[in-house]
């Protein structure tokens, strides 16, 4: 089942402060639920579509949609990236059993909003295979989504500048 969603937002920050928190892994990885032991790949070698050496990160994924919970192995390998302002991975998942399995693209681009603002847009087309399949789009999107604005809020919190005398 191919499940595809966009979403954008505008972040109180330059293009550039948020290229590089987009390209800074492990500070990224804190603000993204459910990602847990986020690595290098010890595979890496090769280039990349456009700026740097080919990237490869592997983690795991504990996530509850609808009646379903999912340990996932994943692998993600940025494909592409235009510095500072567009990013493509592709990601591929699976549970210890093979059973539940993911597999997609993943897009983010970034664009001047404001003097001090970025507007960003991302948006992934993944194809869910196994049991959570069975639940359908509706669920998977819907959590999807939650998901997103979770992460929206602890981007804006990363990004958003420092209180006067705090």
């Amino acid at each position: 089942m191919l499940v595809n969603f966009t979403q954008t937002l505008i972040l109180a920050a330059t293009q550039e402060e948020t290229w590089s928190l987009l390209r800074d892994t492990k500070r990224l990885a804190h603000l993204i639920p459910s990602i847990e032991n986020l690595a290098s790949d010890p595979s890496n070698a090769g280039g990349v579509r456009g700026n740097g050496p080919q990237e490869r990160y592997v983690a795991r994924v504990l996530e509850r949609v609808g009646p379903f919970r999912l340990s996932l192995n994943l692998e993600v390998k940025i494909v592409q990236t235009v510095e500072p302002s567009f990013l493509q991975a592709e990601l591929n998942g699976a549970d210890s059993n093979g059973q539940d399995r993911l597999s997609g693209t993943l897009r983010a681009e970034l664009k001047r909003n404001q003097p001090a603002g970025t507007q960003l847009s991302m948006d992934a087309s993944i194809e869910v295979m196994g049991k959570l399949a069975a639940l359908g789009a509706a669920p998977i999107r819907r959590r999807a989504n939650e998901l997103f604005a979770q992460f929206t809020a602890r981007l804006q919190g990363e990004l958003s500048p420092a209180a006067p005398g705090g």
